[in-house]
């Protein structure tokens, strides 16, 4: 499996995020510029109280309601992905991946590492809606749609080969 250069990685998502925020007409602000920083620092998925909690640590002005609020606004212009499991708990990423209609991903049980929208996962998994499946959705059961993600549960790569041996 290929490494990934984090500061390049760190530098393209930090460019994506500064340009998402101005073609959609809002500023990049202390806050907004914290809580970036700390998704792209995050090897796993954080909630938002754990968001607030490292916000804390960079900023202590910074309040809870702030956090929320741009962990609102993030996601909402598809900057920030939020990813809702079995739970009910919200968890956040940032994640260039989040434009995607369909967020296919798979979290490592032993690691907790997160894979997304991986080829090989793309290819394996074809979703193909019925035609009009969303106005369809909508008029029978009141809901809807805008998008919808495909969780999975295993062990990665790093993670399976270490058992195997």
């Amino acid at each position: 499996m290929a490494k990934v250069d984090k500061d390049l990685q760190a530098k393209v998502q930090k460019k994506f995020y500064a340009e998402k925020m101005a073609s959609s007409g809002f500023k990049v602000t202390k806050p907004r510029d914290v809580i970036i920083k700390i998704l792209s620092k995050a090897s796993n998925l954080l909630t938002a109280d754990d968001i607030y909690m490292e916000v804390k640590k960079l900023d202590p002005a910074i309040g809870v309601a702030t956090v929320y609020r741009t962990l609102e606004l993030l996601t909402r212009l598809k900057i920030v992905c939020r990813i809702i499991l079995g739970s009910g708990r919200s968890y956040y990423m940032l994640s260039q991946e989040c434009a995607r209609e369909t967020f296919i991903y798979m979290i490592c049980d032993n690691c907790k590492k997160i894979i997304t929208n991986n080829q090989c996962l793309r290819s394996a998994v074809k979703v193909r809606l019925k035609e009009n499946a969303e106005e369809t959705i909508l008029k029978n059961c009141k809901l809807q749609v805008d998008n919808y993600q495909i969780l999975f549960t295993g062990l990665c790569d790093d993670c399976s080969s270490g058992s195997s041996k």
